[in-house]
């Protein structure tokens, strides 16, 4: 009895975590005064450059993006809008927000600046140091890890048109 009861749980818990990569839910977000002044003074030419990051990584990142942390906190909520903090570290403008689905995260923040700007933003990620079927293996394990894939396949699925779908580069 006690095995078939661990053998649903364990069914319902991997669904959920399938689930999650087909069924976008994009929380709403909202920018404080200091993230739309860095916002406006990033919004220059026809592109909106970002590197994201995890909060306090230390990976190097080029001088003219914006920098944009999501921190995954402890609990398990689900919060249906995010609130981007505008900060300066080293000089630096960051955006910071922190969300438990980071990639849900990353995808609507992207979004909302590409409507709030008009400019179709690029965000960098950092190249991952583990393989491929490390990460997809500790995604279903852990719910952690494969950002990267799950953000652009989150962009793809809300926005159909490539012209203004926010784009993803991996380096």
């Amino acid at each position: 009895m006690l095995g078939v009861a661990l053998l649903l749980l364990t069914a319902t818990w991997l669904a959920a975590r399938c689930c999650r990569f087909f069924v976008p839910c994009l929380p709403q977000v909202r920018l404080d005064e200091t993230a739309s002044s860095h916002v406006d003074a990033a919004a220059h030419g026809d592109r909106l450059r970002l590197a994201a990051r995890p909060p306090g990584s230390g990976e190097p990142v080029d001088r003219s993006s914006l920098l944009l942390e999501v921190a995954a906190p402890g609990d398990a909520r689900h919060a249906a809008a995010l609130t981007v903090t505008g900060l300066c570290r080293d000089g630096r403008p960051v955006l910071r927000t922190e969300a438990w689905d980071v990639p849900d995260a990353i995808a609507a923040v992207l979004l909302h600046l590409r409507d709030r700007t008009g400019l179709r933003p690029d965000v960098h990620f950092h190249r991952p140091q583990r393989h491929p079927a490390a990460q997809w293996l500790r995604f279903l394990l852990l719910g952690t890890g494969a950002v990267v894939p799950l953000t652009r396949q989150l962009l793809h699925e809300t926005e159909p048109d490539p012209a203004r779908r926010p784009t993803v580069h991996i380096g």
